[in-house]
């Protein structure tokens, strides 16, 4: 396996490999890193330099209370354990991003600055965590009406062209996630625990061959339960996402209460909650902070870009949504312009809106192709040039999403794909990787 001395580095000062004894310097907080980061980068001094010299030589000048040139030291001699839990990660097919990587999310960086989580473990699709979404909250408790409506609720949000973003846990989470993905939509679940345990279970297996999910952690893949976590993953949901939708809240308790309240005192992103009879439920008080109530009744009914900032709203780079038209009875396909884009700000916009372009793109493509090949024929549109559409479902056979069938030529979806791999962005990031 191979991991590069600057995310061993970071892997050593910030992760947890295990329970630590008693009086053990513990590893760095976000908010720690982010400080020993930013004088590191002040300095000109790269973090692996910090294996490869003396710690205390390399922070000469350095004055921090917590973190000393011997903790540091201790942290960084824990090599053993590292070696052992990424050959375990390796099997696993997990990857590692830290916040130097490009692949690492743009939305956590500019959201949570220093705070963002140094290290990210994942499976799946890393590309997914760049394109935004609506994030789902909700109680682990929550009825059997709130699970119907969320379920309902991320297959809305799937077939309006966005991914779900939520916690991965029983309940409000996981009935979110699925909706959306047995839509065939995409998903983000950024879990507080047992990344490793979910990662290879057989509830997400199907989505995860398909590309249409990531999981990620901020936490050791192996961590179990702890409630300190849950509550500190809650600002990494919020963050990822353009919208939030609070399902169900316990008034004042509860991580979906911490994490909305928290959501609504940074402004991270707009706000709604699911409305509810109870004047005194936890929904209500959210309002009263500031959220806004979910006005309609039924999720067919919403129009989930309306719940984003203008500024947040994905522009996907094409000037249609392509769509199987059920008036058809062949099941050919159509093209619908696509209204109301708007620019997105960021510095690498051209390369986002034309990656944005083919996400979508081959989103569909997999949706026409799952029961019958489409030939090219049935896929050309004057809203987009022949080299382009030939471009895409180039790559698409090439990263093994269709399968090209000839004579005649047609575009079938792919079954089966190796679980763990994620060619669209395997020059991304430092990935654990088997040797």
């Amino acid at each position: 396996m191979s991991i590069n001395n600057q995310t061993q580095a970071v892997l050593l000062l910030t992760t947890y490999f295990g329970k630590p004894m008693k009086d053990e310097p513990k590893p760095l907080s976000p908010t720690e890193w982010g400080r020993l980061a930013h004088w590191l980068k002040g300095q000109k001094i790269l973090p692996e330099t910090l294996l490869q010299q003396d710690p205390a030589d390399v922070m000469a000048g350095w004055v921090d209370r917590t973190i000393t040139p011997g903790r540091i030291r201790h942290l960084l001699d824990r090599a053993g354990a590292l070696g052992l839990a990424a050959e375990k990660w390796a099997r696993a097919g997990l990857w590692v991003l830290t916040r130097a990587d490009p692949a690492y999310p743009a939305r956590l960086k500019k959201r949570l600055g220093n705070d963002s989580p140094p290290v990210l473990f994942g499976c799946g699709r890393r590309n997914l965590l760049n394109l935004g979404g609506i994030a789902i909250i909700g109680s682990r408790h929550a009825s059997e009406q709130d699970l119907a409506f969320t379920s309902c609720l991320g297959s809305e949000v799937a077939r309006q062209g966005l991914s779900v973003v939520s916690g991965g846990a029983r309940g409000v989470d996981e009935a979110a996630m699925l909706g959306a993905l047995e839509r065939e939509g995409t998903a983000v679940g950024v879990l507080s625990d047992s990344l490793l345990r979910v990662a290879t279970s057989a509830k997400y297996r199907k989505a995860l061959m398909a590309k249409d999910l990531v999981l990620v952690s901020p936490f050791n893949p192996d961590a179990g339960f702890d409630v300190g976590n849950a509550m500190a993953r809650n600002k990494y949901i919020y963050c990822l996402a353009d919208a939030a939708i609070v399902i169900a809240a316990s008034k004042e308790r509860g991580g979906t209460w911490n994490g909305a309240v928290e959501n609504l005192k940074k402004g991270w992103v707009p706000l709604w909650v699911k409305s509810h009879q109870d004047p005194a439920s936890g929904n209500s008080e959210l309002v009263k902070r500031g959220a806004q109530w979910l006005t309609d009744t039924e999720p067919s009914a919403l129009s989930v870009r309306d719940l984003m900032e203008p500024e947040d709203q994905p522009d996907s780079g094409l000037p249609y949504v392509l769509a199987l038209d059920s008036s058809v009875s062949d099941g050919s396909v159509e093209y619908r312009p696509e209204s109301g884009s708007v620019n997105l700000p960021a510095a690498d916009k051209e390369a986002l809106d034309s990656q944005r372009g083919y996400d979508l793109f081959l989103h569909r493509l997999k949706q026409l192709t799952a029961e019958a090949p489409a030939t090219p024929e049935q896929l050309k549109s004057s809203d987009v040039s022949g080299a382009q559409l030939r471009d895409w479902l180039k790559r698409a056979v090439s990263e093994g999403h269709v399968r090209k069938l000839s004579k005649p030529v047609r575009y079938q979806r792919e079954p089966q794909q190796d679980l763990f791999d994620d060619t669209d962005s395997a020059s991304a990031g430092h990935g654990v990787a088997k040797s």
